[in-house]
């Protein structure tokens, strides 16, 4: 950029600084430079403890909000998600039916379970053998089971709701959303 007499430098004096026109210097700072900057640099940060540091802490915008509408949702990541979930209260439930497991089992509520049981089922006639209605392996077998039998059920369930979901969404418009930014 040339000025009108040819020499090179722009108008304002500060070599490379955007002018408005002849004659229009750039704005700049005055005082000393913040962070080591140069004092003519454009959006220096002000130092902490400052009359500008306090003036920008205390002229914040509140926060924005958007409104958006969920039209649709994606069934195949629905059953990934309902799938990990499932799964993963699985071994919750494992842990659970353990926890309890050995709690009763502390207190001899097995035993006496297992006492009565073989009392009402002997007879005075064929020797006895004792077999117990409550162990270990059956109920961490059967536990196992109900909870294979969850994660199917979930999983399913989960992906149905999607369809299901896709479909009212579709005549409805979607479920309104409204969100906002941190504070």
């Amino acid at each position: 950029m040339t000025t009108p007499s040819g020499s090179g430098t722009p108008p304002s004096g500060t070599p490379g600084a955007p002018d408005g026109g002849p004659g229009m210097a750039a704005p700049q700072h005055v005082g000393p430079a913040p962070s080591g900057r140069p004092s003519g640099s454009v959006g220096a940060p002000p130092r902490p403890g400052s009359e500008n540091a306090r003036r920008v802490k205390t002229a914040r915008r509140p926060p924005r909000l958007a409104s958006l509408q969920l039209k649709r949702v994606d069934p195949w990541t629905v059953l990934k998600i309902s799938l990990i979930v499932a799964i993963v209260m699985f071994f919750v439930w494992m842990i659970a039916v353990g926890i309890l497991y050995l709690t009763l089992g502390s207190m001899d509520v097995w035993t006496k379970i297992n006492s009565t049981f073989s009392t009402l089922t002997s007879s005075p006639d064929v020797a006895s053998g004792t077999t117990d209605l409550i162990t270990p392996g059956r109920v961490f077998t059967i536990s196992a089971i109900v909870g294979a039998i969850n994660i199917v059920l979930t999983t399913a369930l989960a992906t149905v709701a999607a369809f299901i979901y896709n479909a009212a969404a579709a005549m409805s418009g979607g479920v309104e959303l409204t969100l906002g930014e941190r504070d």
